[in-house]
């Protein structure tokens, strides 16, 4: 179109610019010309058609291309959804086989734990059960079960369900063993020996002894009651049905059989224990070196006021100078000065007497103090002893009772060492306090006599 308007300009500018002459001349040229342009413009005009046609079967095809972009798009869409869904279901699984797989290695932490616990227990009991001595083999049984990683097997199992059932079936009955027993005195020695089910186990010899289970070899403990050895060798040779039974397995004949001496005691006190004994001395010292002085001194019973011979302050100074172990004495006549009024023999009477109470009351205080310090070092040592009991349970666990009713039995020695201290020097100061009170009341009451006795002569004296 834009060439066809040209041509129309430039036909126009020449008709403009050729005179009327040429218009006849040039009508052929022109003729052709716009023959050549009606042919150009024709050709123009397809190619336009041709170009529109493609441009409109492009955008067709960008239009179907675009559809199944966005059908692909939205189909990718949905499988990504689906995905997603699939995913978070999948996570809410995973989830779920997590908690599920976190109850269940709880789970068997608590069986392991109760497996070990039940082993563990199983391991003492027998260990201290007279039974051992008839099935030893349960004893590397037990050992290699507390040896083995993880869980047991079924045999394992099995094997230890039967020791218990056979230690079970052995507590009814009257077995005989043999077994290497070593003696107080180091020897050991084979001995066939009566096991009483899971009570206790006795030597079939002609001194029969109990068996007492240690973490070596078994231990023979002869009774100490002649009594009980005749009773336990008329039982072994069939000569009575009475058996004298030890209840406790074994357990209460070590302490019977070797009784703790004051040393035992003091060393198993510890560190804390010296010091409360030195206490001990201490107080029971200074009370005994009080009681002897204080009981050695006698209360004045020299002033009376019926004695008409009294009313002499000089004679009175002269008697109570020549009284023994009368302190108050010594107080009253060092009082009565020649000349002095009332007011100053007053005031020299109590200067001397609180001097002299003072006297009275030495070392009294401080076996109080020590009363109560023995206590508190005890409560001291027991708590001491107690970290220290913590401090292997940590270390060792509680597996074995024993640790624990061996620190708790050492700690508690300080307390009753502290108890024991405090309890002799409190009915020992309370006599004693009660007899300083004495003299210091008898003294008053003699002074004060005396001061009467000055006022009734006009407050005036001689010295002779």
């Amino acid at each position: 179109m834009r060439i066809i308007l040209l041509a129309l300009l430039l036909a126009t500018t020449s008709l403009a610019i050729t005179p009327d002459s040429a218009l006849a001349v040039g009508s052929a040229e022109y003729q052709e010309f716009e023959q050549q342009v009606n042919a150009h413009a024709a050709d123009l005009n397809l190619q336009n058609q041709e170009w529109r046609s493609r441009l409109k079967q492009g955008i067709d095809e960008v239009k179907n291309n675009r559809q199944l972009l966005a059908k692909r798009l939205s189909n990718k869409q949905s499988q990504l959804a689906s995905l997603n869904k699939q995913l978070a279901n999948l996570s809410e699984q995973k989830k779920l086989l997590t908690h599920d797989y976190q109850l269940a290695v709880d789970d068997m932490e608590l069986v392991r734990g109760a497996y070990q616990k039940a082993l563990n227990s199983l391991s003492q009991q027998w260990q201290h059960s007279p039974t051992q001595l008839v099935d030893q083999q349960r004893r590397d049984s037990i050992d290699a079960a507390k040896a083995h990683p993880g869980f047991p097997s079924l045999t394992m199992l099995n094997a230890l369900i039967m020791y218990a059932i056979d230690d079970i079936q052995m507590t009814g009955k009257v077995s005989k063993a043999q077994a290497e027993i070593s003696f107080k005195n180091g020897s050991v020695s084979q001995q066939e020996l009566k096991v009483i089910g899971g009570l206790m186990a006795i030597s079939a010899t002609e001194s029969p002894h109990f068996i007492v289970f240690t973490d070596r070899l078994p231990l023979a403990i002869s009774p100490d009651n002649s009594k009980i050895s005749e009773q336990v060798s008329a039982w072994i040779d069939n000569k009575t049905q009475l058996l004298p039974l030890d209840l406790s397995q074994g357990r209460m004949l070590p302490s019977l059989a070797s009784e703790q001496g004051l040393a035992d005691w003091v060393k198993r006190g510890g560190e804390v224990l010296w010091p409360i004994l030195i206490l001990a001395a201490l107080g029971v010292t200074i009370a005994l070196w009080r009681a002897v002085v204080l009981f050695y001194w006698r209360p004045l019973t020299t002033l009376t006021e019926g004695d008409a011979n009294k009313s002499d302050l000089p004679l009175i100074k002269q008697q109570l100078l020549q009284s023994i172990r009368v302190p108050a004495a010594v107080v009253l006549a060092n009082s009565i000065v020649a000349g002095a009024s009332v007011e100053a023999m007053d005031q020299r009477l109590k200067q001397l007497m609180l001097q002299q109470m003072m006297k009275f009351e030495f070392g009294l205080g401080f076996i109080a103090l020590l009363a109560a310090m023995a206590p508190m070092l005890g409560l001291l040592g027991t708590v001491s002893g107690m970290i220290e009991t913590f401090q292997s349970l940590t270390e060792f666990g509680n597996s074995d009772p024993k640790l624990l009713s061996q620190g708790i039995s050492k700690a508690l020695i300080t307390t009753q060492a502290g108890l024991l201290v405090a309890l002799p020097l409190l009915l020992l100061h309370y006599p004693l306090k009660r007899r300083a009170q004495s003299l210091s009341l008898n003294m008053e009451q003699q002074s004060a006599l005396l001061l009467a006795l000055n006022i009734e002569r006009g407050g005036e004296h001689d010295s002779r």
